[in-house]
């Protein structure tokens, strides 16, 4: 699906090559894919069998084996997309269950007039592609295609068609060397959207430029470098020692002077021999290239000059918050100081998690990574590890990134980053600023212990107020105990139970009013949800806030 006016594509695609930077799980694969090559959601070709349509699953292969048919349903409604496919010689109906099932918002997609179509590209084997037959209807279920008989038809009633070709190929000989994919689909939206549905929409022409000019898909995307090399290498003096910052990641940051705006930058110089560096630097560029918000790093271009790969940000006078917390030569932040910081940083989170178009996970989020500028004012950087999906749609990562002591446990049991993810990591930069103290320390023994446990062990023994950072004398008591009791909520083993950043803006500016915990309740066994289950029951909420914490608003 194409909406005119708008670069929203929604596309179902048949996969028979294998990609794994476009997220490809084989090489025999369907998956839907929106607004990217990379697919939000896959899996091998195949289908359910069974009364249930959960007996069994019959792999297929989508190349060579005859006639498939393809069903695509969405419900504006309840906002699920089904894909489901079946060999037409093997089963001859529509199987019981999906192959794909998946909670997708399309309105974007359907504001408007929209476009339906099929496209097809070949590899470096020669290929035939076959539409044998298509039927479409919107409010309703789309007219069961006349196998028998494909021939050329219009169906009566203004909301159903139905086409084949004049003759079929399947018995054509003349390159029977070739493998051909055949494909009989059937588009069926039952709601009042109009929706339509392509494959792979525009996917050759966009591959084919890329491979004529040299580029790459981030390339296309983001446009031309925007500063040259000759000018941030005037800039840093050359790179020399005294315009130095510190190291980020996968690079060394520089502060630089532009020489034609007299403008100040910090400049990242990426490694040339990390391969991570590389994926940092598309990741940055992709998303900060489009992020504009008051309370994250500004990036204000890039540069790519044969193996140097640059990212030129707005400069931050003040630097990073870490080392006002542990430095030696940073003067201590005062209590209003710090929970400004927190507000700033919280108030970026919520504009990634839920107010741009797309979802921003930003998986890193730390004291080293909050910048400040020259207002003391927190805003949110290091966008290395982020990913983006759509709001509505799974997060699609499946590894574990971040930093020690601020990893959920659920993150690093799965290896799958969500919203909930970094509520957890924000919980702990909580705690981190108010305590001034490391999300993982040494106790007495030598043995490491988190600031969480710690927190809890003083509220419980009536001392919470005592751990905060002894070098904050101006605190207001209410303030610190309702961050602390916000940091534990946020970083509670269970994801249920935290809040989502829309209530967490609520609760710091007092919108909304912290509920009241039971004393086992930061204790509780995260694989026991009883007394979850209890506290999400008895604060609304945080129950409602909840629903949302790994998909859409």
């Amino acid at each position: 699906m194409s909406n005119r006016g708008s670069r929203d594509i929604l596309a179902i695609e048949l996969g028979d090559i294998m990609n794994p930077k476009l997220n490809s799980i084989d090489d025999n694969q369907v998956a839907v894919n929106i607004n990217s090559f990379n697919s939000t959601s896959s899996s091998t070709a195949g289908y359910y069998y069974g009364s249930d349509g959960h007996s069994g699953f019959q792999a297929m292969k989508l190349v060579g084996e005859g006639a498939n048919q393809l069903w695509v349903e969405y419900d504006g409604n309840t906002q699920i997309l089904n894909v489901t496919l079946a060999s037409f010689r093997q089963l001859g109906s529509k199987p019981e269950s999906p192959l794909l099932s998946s909670l997708v918002n399309l309105s974007s997609l359907l504001t408007g007039v929209g476009y339906i179509g099929f496209s097809a590209s070949t590899s470096i084997f020669a290929t035939r592609h076959y539409i044998l037959g298509w039927s479409f209807k919107k409010n309703g279920e789309a007219r069961e295609l006349n196998t028998s008989a494909l021939e050329y038809s219009v169906g009566g009633g203004g909301n159903n068609y139905d086409f084949g070709p004049p003759a079929s190929p399947l018995t054509d000989t003349k390159h029977a060397r070739s493998p051909s994919r055949i494909l009989l689909p059937v588009v069926a939206i039952p709601s009042f959207f109009l929706l339509a549905i392509s494959a792979v929409l525009g996917y050759i022409y966009n591959k084919r430029q890329l491979v004529k000019t040299g580029k790459q898909d981030w390339e296309i995307d983001c446009g031309p470098p925007s500063f040259t090399y000759k000018d941030l290498h005037n800039a840093t003096n050359g790179f020399k020692d005294e315009m130095f910052l510190g190291r980020g990641g996968f690079g060394r940051v520089y502060k630089g002077l532009l020489p034609a705006t007299k403008q100040n930058v910090a400049i990242k110089r990426i490694s040339p021999e990390s391969k991570q560096g590389m994926k940092e630097f598309i990741s940055e560029i992709t998303i900060l290239g489009h992020v504009r918000h008051r309370r994250v790093v500004n990036l204000l271009g890039y540069c790519r000059h044969k193996r140097e790969l640059l990212l030129v940000y707005d400069y931050m006078p003040n630097g990073s918050l870490d080392k006002y917390l542990y430095g030696q030569d940073k003067p201590p932040l005062c209590w209003s100081q710090r929970f400004n910081i927190i507000k700033d940083v919280a108030s970026g989170l919520f504009y990634l998690h839920e107010e741009w178009e797309r979802v921003v996970i930003h998986r890193d989020i730390k004291s080293s990574n909050v910048l400040l500028d020259d207002n003391m004012n927190g805003r949110l950087g290091d966008f290395g590890l982020a990913r983006l999906h759509d709001h509505g749609v799974d997060a699609h990562t499946t590894h574990v990134a971040g930093t020690c002591g601020y990893i959920a446990p659920e993150l690093a049991r799965l290896g799958k980053a969500t919203k909930a993810t970094d509520i957890f990591a924000f919980g702990v930069f909580m705690l981190e600023v108010t305590c001034g103290r490391r999300p993982i320390e040494m106790n007495a023994c030598g043995e490491p212990r988190a600031i969480a446990d710690c927190v809890i062990n003083a509220w419980q023994n009536g001392s919470a107020m005592d751990f905060r950072d002894p070098r904050v004398q101006d605190c207001v008591a209410q303030e610190v105990e309702s961050v602390l009791k916000l940091g534990l909520l946020c970083s509670h083993p269970s994801p249920k139970v935290r809040p989502g950043m829309r209530l967490v803006m609520q609760y710091l500016e007092s919108v909304a009013t912290l509920p009241d915990f039971p004393l086992n309740f930061f204790n509780a066994d995260p694989s026991n949800d009883e007394v979850c289950d209890q506290f999400v029951a008895s604060c609304p909420s945080v129950a409602t806030a909840t629903i949302s914490l790994s998909g859409g608003r």
